[in-house]
This record gives C-alpha cells, sequence and structure tokens, in this order.
C-alpha cells in the first residue's frame, strides 16, 4: 500500500514538471546601433545563461503610440540559440529612436519565453543648415540605458564608402553641437556616435545628409555703361541676367580704379535692368562703378564689373585741335574703339564720326576745312563715343564722354572795294571774309566827313535809305564776336564805284 502511495505521488510530481516548465534565462542586450553605411540598425546581446535549454532568440521591436499606454512589442526576427545579433533594415530609424529587446524561446507547445528587459533604443539624430551662418545645428538622443557610462560622443563626416573623418568629440552629458564654416554648394553626410565608459561599446547614430545649398541668387551683373546724362550728371545701367525675384543690390563709387569703393545707392528689385542717375558733375573726375549683390541672408556674393564715365580734355593752338581722354574700364568684352564725334555750329550742325581704334589721344589740324567762299563754322565740338565688343552675355555697352568745344579765331580779309550795280551779285556786297564762319558780327559805314551813314549786321548793299550813296571811299568799323564771347574789331576804307 505505501508503495502505491509513492508511485502516485511520483506520477503527480512528473505531470507537475510537464505542466510548469521552467522559462529559458532573458538575454541582456549589449547594445543597438545603425550602420552609417545602409542604414540598417544592428542589436547585439548577450547569450542567454542555461539551464533549462532554448531553440532560438526572438527580436522585438519596441514602440510607444501612446505615452498613458503600455509600449507595444513587435517582433521582427527570430534566429538561433548560438547567433547573438540581428540586423534589421526595415526600420524607422531615421525619424524616430527605435527601440529594441530581445528574448529566448523554448518551442515546447505553445512555446515558453524568457522575459526581457527595458528596450535599449538606437540614437536618433537631426541636423539643421543655417545657410546665413553657413552651420549646421546637430542634436541627439542620448543612448537612452547607458546614462552616465557615455564618455564622449563622436562626431563623424562620411566622406566616401566606410571612410569616416571625425569632426570633433563632446562629453557625454552633451547632446548638440554646431558645425561652423560650412562649405556651400556640398552634402554633409553626418553621424553621431556614443561611447561607453567599458571602452568596447559604441553606437552610432542614424546618418542625416545635409545639402549645403548656396543662397546666392542665380544672377549675373553686368554693368552696361556709365555715360553722360541730362544736366552734366553721369547715367548708370547695369543689367541682371538670372533674376529670378526681388533681391537686394548696393551701388558703390570709388575715385580710383582699385581703391575703396563706398556704398551711394540701394536697390530692392526683381527687375532685369537697374538704372540710376549720379548727380555728381560728369566733368568733376573720374569716378569708377560697381554693382553688388546681396543674398536672402544680406550677406554679399558677388560684384558686377566696373564702369566708369569718360571725361575729355583738350586744347586748341592755331587751327589745331589736340584731344585726350581716360581710358574705359572694364566691359566684360572690352573696348571694341573709340569714335570721335565731331560737330561744327551751332544751328543745323555738321556733324562727322571717325574712329580711332583703342588710342585714347587725337590731334586735328582744322585748316584742312577752311574755304573762304563757303566756310563752315568757327564753333567746333567733339566727343568720344567708346563702344564694347559683343560679350559672352550678347550684350554690347555704349559710353559717351563730356563735349568739349572750342571757338576758332577765324582769319578775317575785307574787299577795299565794291560795285553795287554789277550784273554779277558776288560784286555787289561788302562783306567781311572768313576762314570759319564767326557767330555773328557787327559793321558800320561812315563818310568821308565821318557821319555813320549804315549800320547792320548783314552785308552793305551801298545804299542808304533805299538809294545808292555816291562813288567815293567809304570807312568801316566791324566787330567780329566769335561764339567765346570775344570779339575782333576791324577799321578800314572801301571804295564805291559803279558801272
Amino acid at each position: 500500500m505505501k508503495k502505491k502511495k509513492l508511485l502516485i505521488i511520483g506520477f503527480l510530481l512528473q505531470l507537475c514538471f510537464f505542466a510548469y516548465p521552467q522559462f529559458p534565462n532573458k538575454p541582456n542586450l549589449y547594445y543597438v546601433t545603425v550602420d552609417p553605411e545602409t542604414g540598417c540598425d544592428i542589436i547585439v546581446w548577450l547569450p542567454s545563461i542555461t539551464p533549462p535549454d532554448f531553440d532560438d532568440y526572438h527580436i522585438g521591436q519596441v514602440t510607444v503610440a501612446n505615452p498613458l499606454e503600455p509600449p507595444v512589442l513587435t517582433q521582427v526576427g527570430i534566429v538561433d540559440s548560438s547567433v547573438t545579433q540581428f540586423t534589421n533594415c526595415n526600420t524607422n530609424s531615421r525619424n524616430e529612436p527605435v527601440g529594441y529587446s530581445v528574448w529566448a524561446f523554448r518551442n515546447v507547445g505553445t512555446g515558453y519565453p524568457s522575459g526581457f528587459d527595458a528596450p535599449d533604443s538606437t540614437i536618433f539624430l537631426t541636423a539643421d543648415y543655417d545657410t546665413c551662418t553657413a552651420s549646421i545645428a546637430l542634436n541627439w538622443s542620448g543612448y537612452n540605458t547607458w546614462g552616465d557610462s557615455i564618455t564622449a560622443y563622436n562626431i563623424y563626416r562620411r566622406t566616401g564608402p566606410l571612410n569616416y573623418v571625425l569632426i570633433n568629440q563632446v562629453p557625454g552629458s552633451e547632446n548638440s553641437y554646431v558645425i561652423s564654416n560650412v562649405a556651400s554648394s556640398q552634402t554633409y553626410e553626418i553621424f553621431v556616435e556614443a561611447q561607453h565608459a567599458d571602452g568596447i561599446r559604441q553606437s552610432a547614430s542614424n546618418r542625416v545628409d545635409i545639402p549645403t545649398a548656396t543662397t546666392q541668387p542665380p544672377v549675373t551683373m553686368i554693368a552696361d555703361f556709365a555715360t553722360l546724362g541730362a544736366g552734366n550728371t553721369i547715367d548708370l545701367s547695369f543689367i541682371l541676367i538670372g533674376s529670378t525675384g526681388p533681391a537686394r543690390y548696393v551701388l558703390s563709387r570709388s575715385d580710383f580704379l582699385n581703391g575703396t569703393f563706398s556704398p551711394i545707392a540701394s536697390f530692392n528689385t526683381g527687375d532685369t535692368q537697374i538704372q540710376f542717375t549720379d548727380e555728381t558733375s560728369f566733368t568733376s573726375g573720374v569716378y569708377f562703378y560697381r554693382l553688388e549683390g546681396f543674398n536672402n541672408c544680406d550677406q554679399p556674393y558677388a560684384f558686377s564689373n566696373i564702369a566708369s564715365n569718360i571725361v575729355l580734355e583738350g586744347s586748341l593752338a592755331g587751327n589745331t585741335v589736340t584731344l585726350s581722354w581716360n581710358p574705359y574700364e572694364t566691359w566684360l568684352g572690352g573696348v571694341d574703339q573709340y569714335r570721335i564725334i565731331r560737330t561744327s555750329g551751332r544751328v543745323n550742325p555738321v556733324i562727322d564720326t571717325f574712329g580711332v581704334r583703342q588710342n585714347t589721344n587725337y590731334e586735328e589740324d582744322l585748316s584742312a576745312q577752311v574755304f573762304y567762299p563757303d566756310p563752315v563754322s568757327s564753333l567746333v565740338c567733339y566727343q568720344i563715343e567708346a563702344g564694347e565688343l559683343t560679350n559672352a552675355y550678347g550684350t554690347k555697352g555704349k559710353s559717351l564722354s563730356n563735349r568739349i568745344c572750342f571757338s576758332i579765331n577765324p582769319d578775317i580779309r575785307m574787299p577795299n572795294a565794291f560795285i553795287p550795280n554789277d550784273n554779277d551779285p558776288a560784286n555787289q556786297l561788302f562783306e567781311p571774309v572768313f576762314s570759319f564762319q564767326p557767330e555773328h558780327y557787327e559793321m558800320i559805314i561812315y563818310n568821308r566827313l565821318g557821319t555813320k551813314i549804315w549800320e547792320g549786321s548783314s552785308p552793305w548793299d551801298g545804299k542808304v535809305n533805299g538809294k545808292f550813296v555816291p562813288e567815293g571811299v567809304y570807312i568801316y568799323n566791324i566787330r567780329v564776336f566769335n561764339y567765346s564771347n570775344e570779339y575782333t574789331t576791324l577799321d578800314g576804307k572801301v571804295t564805291v564805284v559803279y558801272r
């Protein structure tokens, strides 16, 4: 009887053993990290201590959908019990920290899992690029279970496959860093790496790829011209190629080509051309102008070429005119040639133009234009026109200098007799003959007694009050007024004869 009771107790113990099996020991997470090359999450753990035996490890991803509710554990993989690492590429660690847990699993009946610790989460890195300060601000979540065991965070820049450059190292208590002096028009591939106090474990964050696009507007600024404006001012024009919207530009001026430029005007415009009149007297000096573009951070990014006014100077000696002028600075296409514009007279002027190539001086003897029967005006004016060779953008600028004028003192010849009733009209009038036509003249005729009998600013036809004067000698007094407000006085005698 006693033996039968022992057998029953043993059978019940066996039933209890199979009804309530031992769970496998839980494995301990060693670390989780993100692969900078692939972006996949790598989970590493320490082996589960046995007994009892178990069949495999289950890897779970832990998410917290609602802070007021328990976390959700989603299985992402199963590996053999001999494996202690798992790679998860179906991850959201680029957008948030991702937590992982691992548990051992014994495949008996419905299976008996071990317990698991709080999840280890990947480090989540964010980056903000500031175009105005040329900097990248980094912020990251700390490795959640290492706490004070993090000795440092290393900031790396990936420059190629498996090629990582250490930018800096910050203490483990810090979770932010600013990369300064960032170059534009590049891509910075950045990740941070937590360093454990044990000197072995390291955990990399997700990698952020930051394009450092420049804020420079795609605008090419061309100084079209600096030219003579109305009222002896300096008119300026700048062409903006590639303008897509309002931007700020500053116009500066200097007294020297390589001197200091000082702002004289500012523009906020999205137009394709900027025109401006500098009220400075054109002939007060040679000035150099350039336009400076500013990006949306209000930082200068480029200059136009330089534009300068052409100041013409000259002198008159006898009938010879000497001209000189400063070269135009600085068209993109260079100066094609300088053209001289010569104007003779004030009313219905005669205009001639001729090129002098790249010369910046010119001398002309006007004696070749002397023709007493039909003299040209004694007022002669000059202006320089500079022209640009077509530049790479298809534009051609022009620039006019100031205008300078000379009043030539004409050679004056007076006839000593004339025939008022001659059949030839050329002999019927008494008038001065000029090498160059002055502005005007005034003539007075006296008889032999010194009595003034005629006065006018035109030829004398030998008549007084509509009647021919008697033959004889008469005295004249002429004042010839040139365009310089100077005049020449001539006195002499003329004989009136008739046929």
